[in-house]
Parts: C-alpha cells; sequence; structure tokens
C-alpha cells in the first residue's frame, strides 16, 4: 500500500441540485481500486457564501459520513466546513487549513483542489498515481494544456487560455502551462505556500502555482479530459480578462 493519503477539496457555493450526486460519485470511486493504493481517504467540502441548501446538504453529508465509519471502518472520511465568504479561493484556503490542522505539514498527506462537479472526472488522479511516491514531486496539475489532454470546447475558451498563459508568461514569467486545473499539492508545501496567497477568488491556483515556482518546485502537468459540463459558461471575456491583467499585475509587483 502507498503511505501517501488524499484530502479532496471541493469548493461548495450554490451546489444544491449536483453537489449529493457528486460526492457520491467521488466517494465511490475511491472506495472501489482507489483504496487500495493510498493510505487513506478524505473528502473536505467547503461550503462558502451560498444562497441555496449547499450547506444543509454538505452538513448531512458529513454527518452520515460520522455515523458509518463510527459504525463500521470505512474507506473514505467526508467532512463539511462552512466559510462565510464567497470565492473558490476562500474555499480552498479553508480546506488547506483544515487539512494541515488535522494532519500537520505531512509529507504523506496530499490535498486535491479541484471543483465540486468534477470537471476532469477521475483522469486527472489516474495521471498523477505514478507520482506520489515521488519525493521530488511536492505539486502537481491536471493541466488543459498538456499535448495528451482531451479537451473540447468553445473557441472562445482556448482563445482566452492561450491568451492568458503568454500573459502569465510575459508578466510574471511563469513556466507552467495551465495554471487553471486541478491542484495537487502536498502538506509539507502547502504550509510554506498559504502565507504566500492574497486572491481569494479564481486567482488563487495561478498564485499559488507562482509562489511554488518562486520556491524552486517543478510542477508537473498531468493529461486530462474534460467532461461535458452541465453549467452554463459564466465566463466574460472583456471583465474576466481585464480583472485577470490586474492580478497578473499585482502579482509581479509584489513579487
Amino acid at each position: 500500500m502507498n503511505r501517501s493519503q488524499l484530502v479532496y477539496v471541493l469548493p461548495v457555493h450554490n451546489e444544491e441540485k449536483l453537489l449529493a450526486d457528486n460526492v457520491a460519485r467521488l466517494v465511490a470511486h475511491l472506495s472501489g481500486d482507489v483504496s487500495a493504493r493510498f493510505g487513506g481517504l478524505h473528502v473536505y467540502l467547503v461550503e462558502n457564501g451560498s444562497r441555496d441548501a449547499s450547506w444543509a446538504i454538505a452538513e448531512e453529508l458529513g454527518n452520515r459520513s460520522a455515523a458509518e465509519m463510527g459504525s463500521q471502518e470505512g474507506p473514505v472520511e467526508v467532512r463539511a466546513f462552512r466559510e462565510p465568504s464567497a470565492g473558490i479561493g476562500w474555499a480552498y484556503q479553508r480546506g488547506l487549513r483544515e487539512a494541515i490542522a488535522a494532519f500537520g505539514p505531512s509529507k504523506d498527506y496530499w490535498a486535491v483542489l479541484t471543483a465540486a462537479d468534477l470537471p476532469f472526472g477521475f483522469s486527472d488522479l489516474e495521471s498523477a498515481f505514478p507520482w506520489f511516491a515521488d519525493g521530488s514531486t511536492r505539486i502537481m496539475m491536471g493541466s488543459k494544456a498538456h499535448p495528451r489532454s482531451f479537451i473540447d470546447r468553445g473557441r472562445k475558451r482556448q482563445l482566452m487560455s492561450l491568451v492568458y498563459r503568454a500573459a502569465r508568461r510575459l508578466a510574471i514569467g511563469m513556466r507552467v502551462a495551465d495554471s487553471q486545473g486541478s491542484v495537487f499539492l502536498r502538506l509539507d508545501l502547502a504550509e510554506k505556500l498559504l502565507p504566500r496567497i492574497e486572491s481569494r477568488g479564481f486567482f488563487y491556483s495561478t498564485e499559488l502555482c507562482y509562489f511554488a515556482e518562486r520556491h524552486g518546485e517543478k510542477i508537473r502537468e498531468l493529461p486530462v479530459v474534460l467532461q461535458q459540463s452541465v453549467r452554463p459558461s459564466t465566463v466574460r471575456p472583456l471583465k474576466d480578462g481585464t480583472e485577470m491583467a490586474r492580478q497578473l499585475w499585482r502579482l509581479r509587483s509584489r513579487g
């Protein structure tokens, strides 16, 4: 058995329609063959500023998991946390803080930062398997820019990704090709990086990758398969592009 343990951190914001089904899908997958490869498996649901019943559902899922693990040793623990501020970065920061508080800055624990709808299914986890025991790797990215990734989405999103990648490289010299995918982060590295990250929105993972590279880490990019989304896109090219440019400039001045 691999000594590594996984802590999935799922941001939960207005997810009442799909949360229970997606968590069930994740727990079922982790309880299968995956459970034999790891020393422990955990799912942290971090509700952040929802206006629907997301917190009640997350809390119920956590209580159900605690009851099941109390009666018989289950392979996957589900816990729910409530973060009052809305923002995916708030959720990631809270989830990582909770993981470090529970397990310490351990070399054996990996946090997985992804979205509640599991946009890559489990293709990112499958790609990451060979590298968990590699002592030189402490951060990995499920990368849409990987040459073996399968990404089927509109030209608008593809163009925005290319422009953003070029802007990151020019503005702050980032080497990683995709800073907006799923993140696999070892907790000993997480403890060092968290105090540096100021963003609490979608820019959070870009700051995380930036400071990891500044720390001397090589981010291993992994091939992924992007799942068909049931949600309409909320991307606003002009507004979102302007905000990303502003945050890149601010990060450059900080760096």
